[in-house]
Formats: C-alpha cells, structure tokens, sequence
C-alpha cells in the first residue's frame, strides 16, 4: 500500500486545469487531491501522444480539513474498519504466538510506512 501508488480516482480535462490540492465545493464539502500529475494520451483524430488533462486521487470530507480528518478519510477511502481491524490482530496473533503468520509482520509494517507516508504528505501540502 504505497501512497504513490494509489490509483486516480479523479480526472479534468485541460479546459478545467491542474486542480488544487484543497478546494471547497460548493455543498460545503471540501475535496483535497493527491498524486496530481498529466494524464497523457492520443486525442480523437490525433497521431501523437499528448497531455489531455490532468488526473489524481481525490477525497471529499464535509469535516474541516485538517491532517486528523483527511488522514482518517484519506486510509478509509483505500482500507475499511475491519480490513484494518484484521491487519492489527493478525499481527498481534503473530507477535503474540498465537498464530504465526510472518505475513502479518510483513503486511503491518507495510500499512505503517503508508501512515508514515501520508502524515508527510499532509504536512507538507496542508502548511502550503
């Protein structure tokens, strides 16, 4: 579960632009955006590759935006409740001796890393 490897969700054209990281829709939500980067292709008609728009993983909260909430909807919109409750108590089976599954370790650590990842990212682009 890599933070830069999560799929775009999120796609504009080139009339649109580049989206903000952090917008505010107009219901009152707020949409923050991530991996933001050209989406390449051939336009109809077209012989050569070119930027189309723009594409990215997208998340709307109706809570104000803060690293706390977007972290929480950020790791829900890729892992549920119980796949995350399942993660940790395999992993404690494991440390604990009650199952030994040394992929728990493998796949904890992995799903820390992207708590890692994503603490940076909102810092860096939430203090921007």
């Amino acid at each position: 579960m890599k933070l830069n490897s999560i799929e775009a969700n999120a796609h504009y054209d080139m009339a649109h632009g580049k989206p903000e990281i952090l917008e505010k829709d107009n219901d009152g939500s707020y949409l923050y955006r991530f991996n933001i980067e050209p989406e390449m292709g051939i336009p109809y008609g077209g012989e050569k590759e070119v930027q189309i728009g723009w594409k990215c993983y997208e998340v709307r909260t109706f809570n104000k935006p803060t690293k706390s909430n977007l972290k929480k909807v950020i790791i829900r919109s890729v892992l549920d409740e119980t796949a995350e409750f399942d993660l940790v108590n395999s992993y404690n089976k494991h440390i604990l001796g009650v199952v030994v599954d040394k992929n728990a370790v493998a796949a904890y650590k992995e799903y820390l890393q992207f708590t890692e990842d994503l603490d940076g990212l909102l810092v860096n682009t939430l203090s921007n």
